[in-house]
């Protein structure tokens, strides 16, 4: 007993052995994908680089002690395909997948646009428009109403529903599972379509009347009823035929019985139907495309308007600064001028000052020297003109004159009642005139 329980139960398998196996698996699987292309008239070539299987390697790892193992996160799905019945996830890819025909939108969740990675790689493709379309193209128009870029339609539920052998009762019971609430028109058996291709131009070929056959005529043909089969559509055929001829039974030709398929009108309405359909879809590409460059073009009209604006705003506020400086420069100059003015003025008073003490009239020249006080002057402006007034005499002096030339010339004398200067009549009134 103990001998079995250390039973060692573990398979080692050799390097060479492993890739035996992998190179089988893959090898299984590219001829299951293109026999499923060649049944359901799919490209064998795009499934196998959409899968990655021509990339597959052979990777061995050993389990790391104490690590935990991440658990895979298996969405459910229902078990067979489901139609479109107007629903629309925001969170998942805009495009559309063939789905068995449904087109459905992809369930696979978009990151960085409107598409998943492996849509928006078709999408580059076919000028970034997906191959079946997308969800808002779908949404664009009613249930059974959608159209492909190709021109393709939807096929019916009905066949899905005959390829994987399900009933109603049993699509509803699936779509429960998932809140999906089915359109009851999807269980409605589509009619038949005549066959595809271009519309032959040669008439139907009438069936040409069975003539009779040369000799003695044949006897009648018994009709044999089924009991219980009285509506058995080809005995009633044959009975018809017998008691039109009385001799033989005609028999419609093969086909004749099948429903006629539609019309001219009709296959030319449905002609024109994709035709402005397609119009549409390119015209509502167009209009997505102008309101695209629309609002880029008032963006940069936007930027341009406030660059201008910066712009005038630094110039505005460059020319104040100039401004304010040059004011405060000309307030300098200004006061320096002042300033320059005062002292002229001050070392003038000096000097006149100076030049009335060394001054002595000329008939106190015998007389014994007496000191006399100095005449002190002061500047003052009149009419615009500056001039320096006496202190002691009133006598008015050239301003100019003096700060030039350092001469005393008298020009007037100051009039106090009058408060103004009282100019000389002519040059050569001397000074005694003046005096007190």
């Amino acid at each position: 007993m103990s001998s079995i329980m250390n039973f060692e139960s573990t398979i080692y398998v050799n390097e060479q052995l492993n890739r035996l196996m992998v190179n089988t698996a893959q090898d299984l699987a590219e001829r299951s994908i293109k026999a499923c292309a060649s049944h359901y008239k799919f490209d064998a070539e795009e499934a196998l680089r959409l899968l990655g299987l021509e990339k597959v390697k052979v990777a061995r790892a050993r389990p790391i002690e104490g690590k935990p193992k991440k658990e895979k996160v298996v969405i459910a799905r229902p078990a067979f395909p489901m139609p479109y019945n107007g629903e629309f996830n925001d969170a998942c890819c805009y495009a559309l997948r063939q789905n068995s025909g449904l087109y459905t939108q992809c369930q696979a969740v978009r990151k960085n646009g409107d598409f998943c990675k492996q849509c928006q790689v078709l999408a580059d493709k076919t000028e970034g428009v997906p191959e079946y379309g997308t969800i808002q193209m779908r949404q664009a128009v009613g249930i059974f109403e959608y159209t492909d870029p190709k021109g393709r339609k939807p096929v019916a539920y009905t066949k899905v529903m005959k390829k994987y052998k399900i009933d109603q009762e049993k699509v509803l019971d699936e779509a429960g599972k998932f809140n999906i609430n089915i359109n009851a028109e999807h269980f409605v058996v589509a009619e038949v379509d005549s066959k595809r291709g271009r519309p032959s131009s040669q008439k139907e070929k009438v069936p040409k009347e069975a003539k009779g056959s040369k000799g003695r005529p044949k006897k009648a043909k018994k009709v044999l009823q089924i009991e219980g089969d009285d509506d058995d559509l080809f005995a009633s055929l044959v009975a018809d035929a017998n008691n039109n001829s009385g001799d033989e039974a005609v028999i419609a030709p093969k086909g004749s019985l099948k429903k006629k398929g539609k019309s001219e009108e009709e296959k030319e309405a449905e002609r024109l139907a994709k035709e402005a359909e397609k119009e549409l879809k390119k015209l509502t590409l167009e209009k997505a495309k102008l309101e695209k460059e629309a609002k880029l073009a008032a963006e940069k009209h936007e930027k341009e308007l406030k660059k201008k604006a910066d712009e005038e705003a630094r110039a505005a506020k460059k020319k104040a600064e100039e401004d304010e400086k040059a004011a405060k420069k000309a307030a300098l100059e200004l006061a320096k001028k002042e300033k320059e003015e005062k002292l002229a003025a001050e070392k003038a008073e000096k000097e006149a000052a100076k030049a009335n003490k060394s001054k002595k009239p000329a008939a106190a020249a015998k007389e014994p020297e007496v000191e006399e006080e100095p005449d002190v002057v002061k500047k003052i402006e009149f009419e615009g003109k500056k001039y320096l007034k006496s202190k002691k005499t009133g006598i008015v002096y050239d301003y100019t004159e003096y700060v030039k030339n350092g001469e005393q010339v008298m020009v007037g004398k100051w009039n106090d009642a009058k408060n103004k200067i009282d100019f000389n009549k002519s040059d050569e009134e001397s000074e005694e005139e003046y005096d007190v």
